[in-house]
């Protein structure tokens, strides 16, 4: 395993950082109100498992079904090109789909890679409880991403912003991690493919 694999796995600001990369946005972000971002996705996720651990249990399946969120194992690929998908939320109606492929070649070769490393025997409930996060970050009456905009156009008095989509995926990780009691944000997990 690479040293920025590890490094990635000690610090989730470091992962919410590289992911706040990849935001369409982010050459609009202030530089100095990046780490501020990263670390409010990283709060919201942690502080909304906490929140369901108390009321619903830490079992995502649990979970979804008492939220009344049906959650579909696909044995079809979602990916394109180099994108690989391993699961979707969909908000109308609720419904959640693992895609059964990438899963499974994540787990093989995160078994490949020395699973003990962290700590897990398999990916499945890490996916279910990252789209969990997005089922309660949508039903809330304002999500993550629109809580924190930035300015893309001003026009007199007339402002165009847009909210930051990567912020919801910091915090779905960070979800899921806190859910889980895992040592990493899940997001490192697609390191494991790419490096394949």
């Amino acid at each position: 395993m690479n040293e920025r694999l590890a490094e990635l796995q000690m610090e989730p600001g470091s992962t919410g950082l590289l992911l706040l990369r990849s935001d369409p946005q982010y050459f609009r972000i202030e530089p100095e109100r990046r780490a501020t971002l990263v670390e409010a996705a990283l709060e919201d996720g942690r502080f909304l498992a906490s929140e369901v651990r108390s009321n619903l249990g830490s079992d995502p399946a649990s979970i979804a079904a008492c939220c009344g969120v049906p959650v579909t194992d696909s044995e079809g690929e979602a990916g394109f090109g180099s994108i690989v998908v391993f699961a979707e939320y969909a908000t109308r109606p609720p419904s959640i789909t693992l895609y059964g492929p990438a899963i499974r070649r994540l787990d093989a070769r995160l078994a490949a890679e020395s699973a003990d490393r962290f700590g897990i025997a398999g990916t499945r409930d890490i996916f279910l409880a990252h789209e969990l996060y997005h089922h309660f970050d949508c039903t809330r009456s304002e999500p993550l991403g629109r809580r924190h905009r930035v300015k893309i156009l001003s026009l007199g008095s007339w402002t165009w912003t847009s909210g930051l989509t990567s912020l919801a995926e910091i915090a779905a990780g960070a979800f899921a991690q806190e859910l889980l009691g895992l040592g990493f944000h899940p997001k490192i997990l697609d390191t494991l493919l790419r490096e394949a």
